[in-house]
């Protein structure tokens, strides 16, 4: 049975103890309380969570006992058993194992959590704040997973799955439309701000509070169920496809339109800014895992911030045709007017939006397009078709302004094929595009020079 770190002896690879204490105090942690429960201890602590009936979504007692015992017996945890759902990970399926979290691993969640706390209180949204005290994100060991996820399904019904790495967007959309969130069981290297790749940080940190604003909740369990639409659909076509050729097509056209979706989700669930007394607000789980991007995001006069509304066919098209990198700080911050108009993203007008979205121009996450409704203008923000003239001219461009000229030139040398009029009035409001641009791309294209990164 694990007993109580004794902090006199902690030895971690090259983590001595006066080193871990002048990282825990830079960080304002006593590395005195970085101490996990003992097994005996969380168990009793799980006991007290699964007897409680004053939260919205009471355990029955025999799922509890079936629960409890399972986290008893030392199994570790992989997929909960609250409901009769249940999500199959396949090859991505992953345990947290408790007991082989290292100093470490709490050390850095114990810092990343006192640095996130020192911006959230600040930067977030009131909503997201409530979350937190809820599941008491601030404390300086990392949660075990049962008790977490526990306390989650009892306050919203959604349970935790958890996954070795980061998994393909239909698998994670997939756990989205059954109500569960996958984790990861890996924490980053101490004192890391920013990881490009989801952990425990990002994860528990950054998401679990979202889940209490019943907003953004219902758009991720949309988000799911519009997956499985579009899941759905392929299939249907695959069915009646005639060839291999014509069957990748429809493997590459549903690809790319889980693409477009997951950019609606980037935006909102884990970009989103929100307006809340005349002032702009985090509730971006991305955002807020991340203490410097917290900041940056309402602060930072280098990324434009655009205000939307979601409830318009147009701003979410605006979102569904913004590329954007995952490597760096975001160029563009979309603001939605209030929390409520998320509700609007229902699984239909997704694909909807999804499916148009196939047939129009994107935009770069450094670009104001005729149409948006700028708060402000950041300095490394470019005009639509700047990216066409610096492409042709080969000057350096990031992935996200790289291929998003080459898609859309290559469109529009196609000649570009719109029949709603919401097409029409969205590619109008955009400054047209030389003919001789056109053809001198499509010159240069034939000859190989351009490939998608």
């Amino acid at each position: 049975m694990k007993t109580h770190m004794n902090t006199k002896s902690l030895t971690n690879g090259s983590l001595t103890k006066d080193l871990a204490a002048s990282i825990a105090a830079k960080h304002g942690v006593d590395i005195t309380s970085v101490v996990p429960l003992s097994k005996s201890e969380r168990l009793e602590q799980l006991r007290a969570v699964l007897n409680r009936k004053d939260v919205p979504h009471p355990i029955t007692r025999e799922t509890a006992r079936a629960y409890f015992q399972l986290a008893e017996s030392g199994k570790p945890f992989a997929i909960g058993t609250l409901s009769p759902q249940t999500v199959d990970l396949s090859k991505f399926e992953n345990q947290q194992v408790y007991e082989s979290l290292t100093l470490k691993d709490h050390l850095s969640w114990a810092c990343l959590v006192a640095d996130q706390q020192a911006t959230k209180h600040q930067y977030a949204c009131r909503e997201y704040l409530l979350g937190e005290e809820m599941f008491e994100i601030s404390g300086n060991v990392i949660p075990d997973y049962y008790i977490l996820n526990a306390r989650i399904y009892q306050q919203t019904e959604w349970q935790l799955a958890t996954v070795s790495e980061i998994i393909p967007a239909e698998v994670f959309f997939h756990c989205h439309s059954r109500k569960f969130f996958p984790v990861t069981t890996f924490m980053r290297p101490l004192e890391t701000d920013y990881l490009e790749e989801p952990d425990i940080g990002h994860d528990v940190a950054g998401h679990v509070a979202t889940f209490t604003i019943p907003q953004v909740a219902q758009v991720m369990n949309n988000h799911g169920l519009a997956n499985n639409l579009i899941h759905h659909e392929k299939e249907l076509r695959l069915k009646n496809a005639t060839s291999e050729l014509e069957e990748q097509r429809i493997n590459e056209e549903a690809t790319e339109l889980l693409l477009f979706a997951g950019r609606l989700y980037w935006f909102t669930v884990e970009f989103g800014l929100v307006m809340q007394q005349d002032n702009f607000k985090a509730f971006g789980a991305g955002i807020l895992s991340s203490p410097g991007e917290t900041k940056y995001s309402v602060d930072s006069p280098n990324s434009n911030r655009i205000l939307i509304d979601p409830s318009s066919d147009r701003d979410l098209l605006r979102l569904a045709t913004t590329d954007y990198l995952i490597s760096e700080f975001q160029k563009t911050y979309f603001v939605m007017k209030n929390l409520e108009s998320l509700s609007s993203l229902t699984p239909q007008r997704i694909l909807h939006i999804v499916h148009t979205a196939e047939n129009l121009p994107h935009h770069t996450w450094r670009e104001i397009v005729p149409g948006d409704e700028v708060i402000n203008v950041g300095t490394s923000v470019t005009s639509p078709n700047e990216k066409y003239y610096r492409l042709l001219a080969h000057q350096a461009l990031d992935d996200c302004l790289y291929r998003t000229a080459i898609r859309n030139l290559r469109m529009y040398a196609k000649g570009l094929e719109l029949h709603q009029p919401e097409e029409l009035d969205f590619v109008n409001l955009l400054p047209p595009v030389p003919e001789e641009l056109v053809q001198e791309f499509s010159a240069a294209d034939q000859r190989g020079e351009f490939a998608l990164p």
